[in-house]
């Protein structure tokens, strides 16, 4: 059910100049942190709050005659909490010279078949209080402003611990500590006020539980200390748990639904209701929401930074915020049509940072970051957290939590010519870079004013610091992890030095001595042309099982923790070649910034 059809916001928290948001059920909205997703959500439950205490104090009350503002204290703010008052401004910006700015929050209600703007201004009075009112033009509908009070408007916040003993405690009262952010203090008072005055609902909510946990959801009683009980039963289990002892992804979902079941007819602002989700719960949390809220004639609308949600919600409402700016993707034709290969979040993740850039795998990203940390290369200490990178590798490595997650998120076997261009007529001013292994195939470099394409010279990243050297050097490094079983460094020697015969020199005795004699520098050239075409980080995964294997030892190195090696390197030996590839990353990363106007 649609009740809020858009805000309008001026001048709150993170939003400076006025945004428009479009809304819908349910709606979502993207971005980064701090980029004023919760500015949102919190700019329209100060609106509810400032609308229901202006329409009692001024409209309901017989004594006042001028119908003027309304004092709100701070402390009476619960959903927005803030120290001082001028923290609800853009800056904490509250005055131009003897000027007061006002905070403007629109909001397009629907109200007797049409949508009617209802417009607050807010103006701070010292570090408490904040007096607000709504537009003179408003004032007149009365009607209209008593069916804006009469909306139960509320955020729920990203739950907190469980307490383990939770006191009965009246309706209004739930709603307070629900609008201070303190879920974990009432939801067994949810779940108990769905359970007396619906017992249909709470039959759902089990079914529900059921469905997505497979426990049995008990009946909520309250006991002798005037707390509420709740328990939950897993199949073959010989007694039932305390709720306190469900996971946190059970409680989250436990708590939206019953708040959805206890406050039907309201609009419900969620903040990461998939905080403590995996990826198929994320989902569901979105379909179930719609559906749920739809059915008890209610709106939803939630802040999120799941990328999974994204396609679920381009075709109903989603919003991407950046740096206080609001884009609504659901009117972009051409991103939905553009990027049904790719995925939305590939579009959103370019605008939040401005730049594409394409690598082999994660592995390749560390051992970058290790090599610019070593030479003490200016990129080290710029390096992007938020580094957005995609993967061009179509077989990605053994399976695990990250990679898991990149593969699920369209992030292998792309190419980055094709990949970047669909990017790029979307998104005006996007760079784009990519660092890509040769594969001995001497591929050369690439560049069309935007997308740089640059390969290694040499087989690979792993080949310019995977040497014997390194290898041994490792390799005595955890002789004290392996204690009285560690053999000695003449059998990880003959280990290497076979691998060698066969893998570098194919069997040629001959030339593999006259590398062993030569000086440091020709050994170092001799080595280099030799494993030119040889991918390196094939040969330690074959010395590291290999020694294993002769010495009854677990394999000391994955291919994951390769990066590690480099701290094993003398810097004197890195070629420029490095510097220069970090250079490129350099530019990419000083210059990373939201593109606001794409």
């Amino acid at each position: 059910m649609r009740l809020i059809h858009y805000l309008e916001i001026e001048n709150f928290k993170s939003i400076g100049e006025k945004q428009r948001i479009d809304l819908d059920h349910p709606s979502v909205l993207i971005g980064p942190n701090n980029c004023g997703k919760t500015s949102v959500i919190q700019a329209l439950a100060l609106w509810s709050l400032a609308v229901k205490t202006w329409y009692k104090e001024i409209m309901a009350s017989k004594k006042a005659k001028k119908r003027g503002s309304i004092p709100l204290n701070r402390l009476d703010i619960v959903a927005v909490p803030v120290q001082k008052t001028r923290f609800f401004w853009r800056d904490a910006k509250v005055r131009t010279g003897n000027e007061p700015i006002p905070i403007t929050i629109t909001a397009g209600i629907e109200y007797e078949g049409n949508v009617m703007p209802l417009s607050l201004r807010f103006r701070n009075d010292g570090d408490d209080i904040v007096y607000c009112s709504p537009e003179e033009d408003i004032i007149k509908n009365v009607g209209l402003l008593e069916y804006a009070a009469s909306l139960d408007i509320n955020i729920l916040y990203c739950m907190s611990g469980l307490e383990t003993d939770e006191a009965i405690v009246k309706p209004n009262r739930i709603d307070y500590y629900l609008g201070k952010g303190q879920t974990a203090q009432v939801l067994r008072n949810l779940c108990l006020m769905v359970y007396q005055n619906t017992p249909e609902d709470w039959v759902e909510i089990q079914k529900l539980i059921n469905r997505l946990f497979h426990v049995t959801l008990g009946i909520p009683k309250e006991n002798s200390r005037g707390a509420i009980d709740l328990y939950y039963e897993q199949d073959n289990g010989k007694e039932p748990f305390e709720i306190a002892s469900a996971g946190r992804g059970f409680q989250e979902m436990l708590l939206i639904f019953a708040y959805l079941f206890s406050h039907k007819k309201s609009v419900l602002l969620i903040d990461e209701p998939d905080a403590h989700l995996e990826i198929l719960r994320q989902k569901q949390v979105y379909i179930l929401l719609r559906d749920i809220a739809l059915k008890n004639q209610s709106q939803v609308i939630m802040v999120t930074h799941s990328e999974v949600l994204l396609e679920e919600a381009l075709s109903t409402n989603l919003t991407l915020m950046l740096d206080g700016k609001v884009e609504n993707l659901t009117n972009k034709s051409a991103i939905k049509e553009s990027l049904t290969v790719y995925g939305s979040n590939h579009y959103v993740r370019a605008r939040e940072r401005g730049y594409v850039f394409y690598i082999e795998g994660s592995t390749d990203i560390d051992i970058l970051r290790g090599l610019a940390e070593k030479m003490q290369h200016p990129v080290a200490k710029i390096w992007d957290e938020r580094i957005n990178s995609f993967y061009v590798q179509n077989n990605y490595p053994e399976q695990d939590t990250g990679t898991e997650l990149e593969r699920v998120e369209g992030c292998f076997g792309l190419n980055p010519k094709e990949h970047f261009n669909t990017l790029r007529k979307l998104i005006k001013g996007l760079k784009g870079l990519a660092i890509l292994d040769n594969d001995g195939k001497g591929k050369q470099d690439w560049y069309d004013g935007d997308l740089k394409i640059t390969y290694w010279k040499r087989y690979e990243i792993e080949n310019y610091f995977i040497t014997p050297d390194i290898l041994l050097k490792y390799v005595e490094s955890r002789k004290d992890d392996m204690g009285l079983f560690a053999p000695d460094n003449q059998k990880a020697r003959d280990v290497i030095r076979k691998l060698i015969l066969t893998d570098v020199f194919t069997n040629n005795e001959k030339d593999m001595l006259t590398w062993e004699q030569a000086t440091p520098d020709a050994a170092r050239l001799i080595w280099e042309s030799k494993t030119d075409r040889i991918k390196m980080s094939l040969f330690a995964e074959k010395f590291f099982k290999q020694f294993a294997e002769e010495t009854g030892q677990q394999v000391l190195m994955k291919k994951g923790d390769f990066y590690t090696l480099v701290n094993f390197l003398d810097v004197s030996t890195i070629p420029d070649e490095v510097s220069e590839k970090l250079n490129l990353l350099k530019e990419i990363f000083e210059n990373a910034r939201p593109i606001l106007n794409g």
